[in-house]
């Protein structure tokens, strides 16, 4: 691949699209299932409440789009940890940087799912939910059952937004994919090693959610990350010619 096209890959993966998704995040709430409810809380636009974090929320268009916004970018966020390990393919880093590969691969396929269900999904349903009651199409009976089945679903252990298979398979998977990584490059001396902190402290945050404020805080991370280990494999050359010379 034209080292152009490389670059233009890297900075739009591992800079722009976390910057993207940081900016994004800010306004994804979290801890509104127990109380007042999942249904109760997204199905209307809220302001500023520090028990949920986000700067703020503007309702079930906005949770909408936010994922179908999220979705591309999570997936330009995988082809860049992708990148940041190509050509290691030796020794002990080489078994790493396949366990990154690894890793990223099932970040993306867990995240794939969780954003289409609870995200892309639970906002088109509460919008059609919404376009039925003042059609006068959905009796407040059936409204109530409708309801309740998207407040199991959010809940539910396989597919939920919060506490299931996929959510903390995806959670979990995206720390061993930054920490492989970082240890790729460490064993390769690839990056300095602040910016590998910075790698596996994305990994934390995001493990630790996507939402707000470990959402924002962890893409941050890797937007820094990325920068610094874009500059810095552009100037070790310079650097081994002067310790040549």
């Amino acid at each position: 691949m034209d080292q152009k096209i490389k670059g233009l890959l890297w900075w739009a993966c591992l800079v722009a699209a976390p910057l993207v998704l940081a900016g994004m995040e800010l306004f994804h709430p979290a801890g509104f299932t127990r109380s007042p409810g999942m249904y109760a809380y997204l199905c209307t636009s809220q302001p500023f409440d520090p028990r949920y974090w986000a700067l703020g929320y503007f309702g079930p268009n906005w949770w909408f789009t936010m994922h179908m916004i999220q979705l591309p970018m999570l997936g330009l966020v995988s082809v860049g940890l992708w990148m940041a390990v190509a050509g290691i393919e030796e020794g002990f880093a080489c078994l790493v940087a396949w366990v990154s590969r690894v890793a990223t691969f099932i970040f993306l396929i867990c995240y794939t799912a969780l954003d289409s269900i609870g995200g892309i999904g639970l906002g088109r349903s509460m919008l059609n939910i919404e376009a039925m009651r003042a059609a006068g199409t959905l009796t407040p009976e059936q409204e109530q059952g409708a309801i309740a089945l998207l407040n199991a679903d959010w809940v539910d252990p396989w597919v939920g937004g919060v506490g299931s298979f996929i959510s903390l398979t995806g959670s979990w998977i995206v720390l061993v994919a930054a920490v492989s990584v970082a240890l790729a490059l460490h064993l390769t001396r690839r990056a300095p090693w602040p910016a590998l902190v910075l790698l596996i402290a994305f990994g934390w945050e995001i493990q630790t959610s996507h939402a707000s404020p470990h959402g924002p805080i962890g893409f941050l991370f890797l937007a820094v990350a990325g920068v610094w280990i874009r500059l810095s494999g552009r100037s070790a050359p310079a650097r081994r010619n002067l310790a040549a010379a």
